[in-house]
């Protein structure tokens, strides 16, 4: 008999696997959600609520939930500090991973995630979901359609909180980044992240030029201090035939978890690709190595700032 869903386990009990992962797991055939875990001290606060509002089982931890041999993949939904390790047991266990963006916090431990799954045959995805926007589809079928012509220059312009989406957008639709530039500003004062209790320093701003394979050039603003009511992200894409322009690429800040929005029809999208990859063992349309790729992007771009140079994407340009 051919299998037609997958067992998932889920790591996170806040904002993005309740309210923005949450319709996927409902809606899809091929998900079959079996439980939710946290932090053993947020088990009766935040892991219990959960998993009653879902349905599904509570664990103590993410131990208890591995050595469930039902699950054969989880989705880590926690904050970026602890993706590396939840995702790294998970691997290790055997399990096919679902990671939220960032990948990790640094090269290494990125490298070393995609080296696990590499030799253990496992599937290992990261949460880029603004590719599976309807604008940023649309955008990619006409340019895989040749309406363009060549790339002569893209342009996002965003909150800070998309920037490590904008720069996935950069190579999912142009291609690979050969050299980058970068500025940013930081005026040191901790504030309040717009999405949950995560105190942390910002950017004030932040500023990056890419150049591509063929010599097309890139840009990405942004800052993390701006009003949460505007759009989130607008992108501007030219080549030598046509040129687009999208204002409002994604929604706003204030609305992502309402039904209906661009978030809540694109991870649907993700999560089914990422339970069909399993079933049907093939690569996921958003890899490890992208997730490495975009990090090590994103590294240059802090690099550059301090070395006041331009900075050479080392793994991007030997192919790793």
């Amino acid at each position: 008999m051919t299998k037609t869903s997958i067992k998932l386990g889920v790591v996170g009990c806040g904002f993005a696997s309740g309210d923005l992962h949450g319709p996927g797991y409902v809606s899809n055939d091929e998900i079959d959600l079996v439980g939710f875990t946290d932090r053993l001290r947020n088990f009766e606060k935040k892991t219990v609520p959960m998993a009653e509002r879902y349905g599904v089982k509570a664990y103590r931890d993410l131990d208890e939930m591995l050595e469930d041999d039902t699950i054969e993949a989880i989705d880590i939904c926690v904050m970026e500090p602890g993706h590396y390790e939840n995702a790294k047991k998970a691997l290790l266990a055997g399990k096919h991973v679902l990671c939220e963006k960032a990948f990790t916090d640094n090269l290494e431990k990125a490298k070393e995630l995609v080296q696990i799954a590499r030799d253990k045959n496992l599937k290992l995805m990261v949460v880029y979901n603004y590719r599976y926007m309807e604008s940023v589809m649309e955008l990619k079928r006409r340019i895989d359609a040749g309406e363009f012509g060549e790339l002569t220059f893209i342009s996002i312009c965003g909150h800070g909180y998309t920037f490590h989406h904008s720069i996935d957008l950069l190579r999912y639709l142009c291609g690979e980044v050969t050299s980058v530039s970068g500025q940013f500003t930081i005026d040191g004062k901790p504030f309040l992240y717009p999405l949950g209790d995560w105190v942390y320093t910002a950017p004030f701003a932040k500023a990056a030029i890419f150049r591509f394979e063929n010599g097309a050039l890139g840009t990405i603003t942004g800052s993390d201090k701006v009003a949460t009511d505007f759009p989130l992200m607008s992108l501007t894409y030219a080549g030598t035939k046509a040129q687009a322009a999208y204002p409002n690429l994604i929604g706003d800040m204030d609305h992502l978890a309402e039904e209906g929005s661009m978030f809540n029809k694109a991870l649907p999208l993700l999560l089914k690709d990422f339970a069909n990859a399993i079933l049907n063992d093939t690569a996921p349309p958003v890899t490890g190595i992208d997730g490495l790729r975009a990090l090590e992007l994103e590294d240059a771009i802090y690099r550059s700032n301090n070395s006041g140079t331009t900075i050479k994407p080392y793994l991007i340009i030997n192919g790793q």
